[in-house]
């Protein structure tokens, strides 16, 4: 039926894995007000501009260790031992910044966090993406999305609670909750089934049709279950007949890898270069130079934060449905123009100490940063999930996917230290570098970007033109009385 469709097992399996990006959204939230509570920076020293961006950034510093490095425990272990690997780093991590005496000490507990979450966001993507059907692999994928939306959330509304909970040790109550999800998902993450796709990789072709049917099978489409895994098998040793003695250095010599490589990078990159990491960590900096006292921060945080797991919702309902490219234009585009209007608000009705202040100009430019956060979590945030892990074959899926990851922190990385710093030194107009970059995204994904909805892992294959797929000369999709894709294949291997 169609609410058991809503709720197939891949895509409850993919809320549990989404665990991991409520992980990344969480730790990334919970800084946030912490950056407000005068305890915190009180306890700490009062850092100034560069080691608040220090204890900001250092997060992404561990992301891209973590990422640089699940490409290989991904493909040697499983995806379910690296996802559990990288989820006792978080746990450790979120135990030495509850328990910080110093600021290095709290730095320490960033990087291991952020190790962990660079971990995870590596693996849990294409672990989605390899047990979905091609007509949910977007909604499994987006799942990340909408759940880093949620941690972030969660992160936020705690920040209010700590607001007002008067103990001089409150900061430390967010950062101990970091470790829960961690173990959950370390502890849950072991007793699923792996991926079949990476089990057909290891040639274990019996577990691997095993897991499949796990996913799969619902007691009448046997027919459906045995052909489509055929499909798999044939078409992943098809991959590594034409990648696997490949060396990293040949993959970026061959003209359809490079294509690949821009296609599931450039998404995240321009994810970065949108501002959302810029209006996460440091809106209650911006709240500051609205005048906002730490009670109006914390408390505007968490409505911003409320914001985005709504968002998120909304686009489960329409990811399968649009173009992958209209998304990723549209969403560039108006992410470039609430940033034009932020930056208009703040130039002419500027926030002067002692000064009166435009109340209705104050309303507009946070009715622009929540715009910014509802833009970016219903359309540009779900298409970093979804894009990178369906344009690498699976051979490479894991390792291609970390170096997306790599790219992504470290964008990240450079905004996040950079930005207090400039946005003391230029104010407003550090605004403007987001009206560009969101400008020439949306340039890009119009001219630069193939389609890719609506085609299976193996199908996106014949865009880049570097494998041979298996199609059968005579296919065609059928669906049952509870619309259930049945393929029906005939036929033999044709060439791309």
């Amino acid at each position: 039926m169609k609410g058991l469709k809503l709720l197939s097992k891949p895509f409850l399996t993919s809320i549990f894995l989404g665990i991991g990006g409520f992980l990344y959204g969480y730790d990334s939230g919970i800084i946030t007000p912490s950056l407000a509570l005068n305890t915190f920076l009180t306890y700490f020293g009062q850092p100034d501009a560069a080691t608040r961006g220090a204890i900001v950034s250092v997060y992404q510093a561990g992301a891209w260790l973590g990422s640089a490095s699940v490409g290989i425990t991904s493909d040697k272990f499983g995806r379910r031992k690296a996802i559990a690997f990288g989820c006792i780093w978080g746990a450790i991590g979120s135990a030495l910044m509850a328990g910080a005496a110093h600021v290095a000490m709290l730095i320490m507990g960033r990087l291991l966090v952020g190790y962990a979450v660079g971990t995870i966001t590596g693996v849990a993507p294409v672990f989605g993406a390899e047990i979905a059907k091609t007509h949910e692999r977007a909604r499994i994928t987006a799942v990340n999305q909408m759940m880093v939306a949620w941690g972030f959330f969660v992160a936020l509304w705690t920040g209010v609670g700590e607001g007002k909970w008067n103990n001089p040790n409150q900061w430390r109550l967010g950062f101990a909750i970091q470790g829960v999800p961690a173990i959950l998902l370390g502890v849950g993450v072991l007793l699923i089934g792996e991926s079949p796709r990476w089990l057909c990789l290891q040639g274990r072709y019996e577990e691997a049709m095993q897991a499949f049917r796990n996913y799969h099978h619902d007691g009448s489409n046997d027919e459906w279950c045995d052909t489509e895994f055929n499909i798999i098998q044939v078409n992943i040793e098809e991959e590594q007949k034409a990648q696997g003695r490949l060396s990293w250095k040949d993959l970026f010599r061959t003209p359809a890898f490079r294509k690949r490589l821009f296609v599931g990078s450039f998404v995240w990159a321009a994810a970065m270069l949108s501002g959302i990491s810029f209006v996460q960590y440091y809106q209650t900096a911006i709240y500051a130079t609205l005048q906002f006292d730490q009670d109006q921060q914390l408390l505007v945080s968490g409505l911003y934060g409320s914001v985005a797991p709504v968002a998120c919702i909304a686009s489960l309902f329409f990811v399968d449905r649009v173009g992958r490219k209209k998304i990723l234009i549209t969403s560039s585009s108006l992410l470039s123009l609430c940033y034009l209007i932020i930056t208009i608000l703040a130039a002419v009705y500027p926030a002067r100490p002692g000064q009166p202040t435009n109340v209705a100009a104050q309303r507009g430019l946070i009715a622009c940063i929540f715009a910014v956060s509802a833009n970016y979590s219903a359309l540009l945030g779900p298409m970093t999930w979804i894009i990178p892990p369906e344009v690498y074959t699976t051979e490479l899926r894991a390792k291609t996917n970390a170096l997306v990851q790599v790219i992504h922190y470290s964008i990240s990385l450079v905004i996040t230290q950079c930005s207090p710093i400039a946005l003391a030194a230029v104010g407003w107009k550090y605004y403007i570098l987001f009206v560009l970059t969101n400008a020439l995204c949306a340039l890009i994904f119009a001219f630069a970007y193939p389609e890719t909805r609506g085609k299976s892992l193996e199908e996106i294959d014949e865009i880049f033109g570097d494998v041979k797929i298996f199609h059968g000369t005579n296919m065609k999709l059928a669906q049952d009385e509870e619309n259930v894709e049945v393929l029906e294949v005939r036929g033999e291997k044709a060439d791309s």
